[in-house]
């Protein structure tokens, strides 16, 4: 099955785990950083399994296929990991298109994270004002494309049609997206849409469709206030009904549940 793409709210993203994280296999625009703390953060790229040690550095780049998983033997109350995500147009011209580039090894050796870099990783934290994190964000950046080996990739035209289908539902997901509406942008037949997920994604379209839209509210519940009628319409949902029936599907829990629940957890 194809990963789903991760679509975020905001250009920069910082998280600081205290515990193992476990996520499923997604893609998304992002280069996102993991370095561990303490304890160890296993990850999964392009079908390889790695342990993330204390003091070392993971660096996933756009449009790569990734997960994280807990090992059986993981204690994850004794592991802190920082999460960043950051956008590549953030940084304008500062450096290269990082879309354009792939880490030889999504690993970077331990002496890499040298005294200056390892500050930076300490000194970024959530809740800061943006500018604040996002000279960080820089920083970190600056330290990470000298401790990876990249290459670039194909410049060439993209010729897998999921891939294009995947991508275009990523940017227009908030549309009323519908089968017909995919096979006339494609110039393909409706049924050639539906083999494609259910085939590739073993779910059908509007699942997929509304997976997508759920994680995006998602998403939404945990950094705002705005009422679910808003946030439904913001990801797309064309009924509060069917919000709340695809939000349940991907989470286990109402829109409500879920906010209440991050609620619970923020307080504690």
């Amino acid at each position: 099955m194809l990963p789903i793409y991760e679509i975020r709210e905001t250009d920069l993203t910082v998280k600081r785990n205290n515990y193992e994280l476990s996520y499923p296999e997604h893609m998304h625009e992002y280069v996102e950083i993991i370095y561990v703390y303490k304890g160890v953060q296993h990850i999964r790229v392009e079908n390889v399994d790695y342990e993330i040690d204390p003091g070392c550095l993971a660096a996933v780049f756009p449009d790569t296929v990734h997960s994280f998983f807990a090992s059986e033997n993981s204690d994850k109350k004794e592991t802190e990991v920082l999460i960043l995500m950051c956008a590549p147009k953030l940084f304008g011209g500062l450096f290269p298109d990082l879309r354009d580039f792939r880490a030889d090894s999504p690993l970077a050796d331990k002496s890499a994270v040298g005294e200056d870099f390892r500050r930076a990783l300490n000194s970024i934290r959530p809740g800061e004002d943006f500018e604040i994190m996002f000279s960080w964000a820089c920083v970190i950046m600056s330290y990470t494309l000298k401790a990876f080996t990249l290459s670039r990739k194909s410049s060439g035209p993209v010729t897998d049609l999921t891939y294009k289908i995947v991508k275009y539902i990523e940017q227009n997901f908030a549309e009323p997206l519908t089968r017909r509406s995919l096979a006339e942008h494609f110039n393909v037949s409706e049924c050639y849409i539906s083999s494609i997920f259910t085939t590739k994604f073993k779910m059908n379209f509007r699942s997929y469709l509304g997976l997508i839209r759920a994680e995006y509210a998602a998403g939404l519940i945990r950094s705002t206030n705005e009422s679910f009628t808003s946030i439904s319409q913001q990801a797309g949902f064309d009924s509060p009904r069917t919000f709340n029936r695809m939000f349940k599907a991907a989470y286990g829990q109402t829109p409500g549940e879920y906010r209440r629940n991050i609620s619970r957890l923020i307080k504690d």
